[in-house]
């Protein structure tokens, strides 16, 4: 790691768990800190160099109403941490984290394109200089793609904001991907901040939720009716799950149902999952639209810290609709989103948890809200679930490390 560089900033900390991060990087670095880092000029006053941002708000008929995200852009690129073996960036809500496999433009992709894998990495690297203003920036190659591919050491939500890591050699894919996955070791700490419908911890609950923090300790399990969503697990779903793979063939569902990858994804069955809370504060979103009495209707919500201590795959989305608050601009888990309704757990007694009526109006309100900023091609926090702390061991240094950025909403 070259320290002699002035983007290296340091300060002490001390963590949690036993983590001692000496290195400490909140926010995102400002252009002159790591224009020397980058192989292909950055101009973030561009206003679409991939497309316009027409259709941000998707008017096809939609009970969830759901929300379309702009396109890649030049302004998204948000570094927080640059040296030869990592780059940190806040990553923008609204945007892929990764490309998948139909390859599409994403953070990934946005980060190999101006910092490039190793800082020898030669300027023009086979890619293109930058495009003229609004014009698409020209396809990666093959081999580019393999390159980006073994940059992502985590992923997160198209929708979820936050930090974001990257890996710019093998050697640190490799150690990183290891401390990623082996969660014993506790050399990487993960914390989330969000916004949930109505009052957490003032309204009953689920179970055991009635205090200030806790655990949400629930398995989770792909949804079979819904998938690729995930719901959780109960000795319902356990049964359906094998129904599913003793369907006969010579069924015509049954045939759809065995196809080989839904029964790879619904084969896996049940996983442990446990997430850990804390409640910030107590607040209200203000609603103009909503007069009531000639003032302005607040909406219940509750900043919550959320620490997923397994790492599965919609984990904070589905405990959070499972206690009966969901994320504020949930649009798979939240008020008639695509999955199934409060993650799929059926409480013996019904009840607790934000009221149906105030997670109506705050749906309401958040669609309202994201079609004003789109229509003024603002940038808006499509779902309040932020990454806002990442704690790692340098993979060539080892000097414990933490980086920070606070939420958009």
């Amino acid at each position: 790691m070259c320290t002699d560089r002035k983007l290296v900033r340091y300060v002490p900390w001390a963590g949690k768990r036993g983590m001692l991060p000496h290195q400490r990087y909140r926010g995102v670095l400002g252009q002159i800190e790591y224009d020397n880092w980058l192989k292909m000029p950055l101009d973030v006053s561009d206003v679409a160099p991939a497309a316009n941002a027409e259709g941000y708000f998707s008017t096809a008929p939609s009970t969830a109403q759901r929300i379309e995200p702009p396109p890649v852009q030049t302004k998204h690129l948000k570094p927080i941490y640059v040296d030869d073996h990592i780059i940190v960036v806040n990553k923008p809500s609204g945007v892929l984290s990764v490309p998948g496999p139909r390859r599409h433009e994403c953070v990934a992709s946005l980060v190999y394109r101006y910092f490039g894998k190793g800082h020898a990495h030669p300027r023009d690297a086979g890619i293109s200089e930058q495009a003229e203003e609004n014009e698409p920036w020209q396809p990666l190659t093959t081999g580019d793609n393999k390159e980006v591919d073994t940059m992502i050491v985590h992923r997160l939500d198209r929708d979820t904001s936050g930090v974001l890591m990257f890996a710019r050699n093998d050697d640190a894919l490799k150690r990183l991907h290891l401390d990623f996955k082996d969660k014993m070791r506790k050399r990487v700490s993960k914390r989330y901040v969000a916004l949930v419908c109505g009052h957490w911890n003032q309204n009953g609950g689920m179970g055991g939720m009635v205090a200030d923090e806790g655990e949400i300790d629930l398995p989770l399990v792909r949804d079979i009716d819904r998938p690729p969503f995930m719901c959780i697990a109960t000795a319902e779903t356990e049964l359906r799950q094998q129904k599913v793979k003793e369907q006969p063939r010579s069924n015509t569902e049954g045939k759809r149902r065995q196809h080989a990858g839904f029964l790879r994804m619904v084969g896996k069955g049940a996983k442990p999952s446990l997430t850990e809370y804390r409640i910030l504060s107590y607040e209200y979103l203000v609603d103009e639209t909503g007069v009531l009495e000639d003032a302005p209707r607040l909406l219940p919500v509750t900043r919550v810290e959320l620490t997923p201590i397994t790492g599965r795959t919609h984990q904070l989305r589905v405990h959070c609709a499972a206690s009966g608050h969901p994320i504020v601009g949930d649009s798979i888990y939240g008020r008639h989103g695509e999955g199934s309704p409060r993650g799929g757990l059926i409480l013996e007694e019904p009840g607790g948890g934000a009221s149906l009526d105030v997670q109506e109006r705050i749906s309401e309100y958040w669609t309202r809200r994201l079609q004003r900023n789109s229509d003024a091609k603002d940038e808006e926090c499509m779902l309040c679930l932020h990454a806002c702390q990442l704690s790692i061991f340098h993979p060539f240094t080892e000097s414990p490390m933490l980086f920070e950025c606070p939420p958009p909403f």
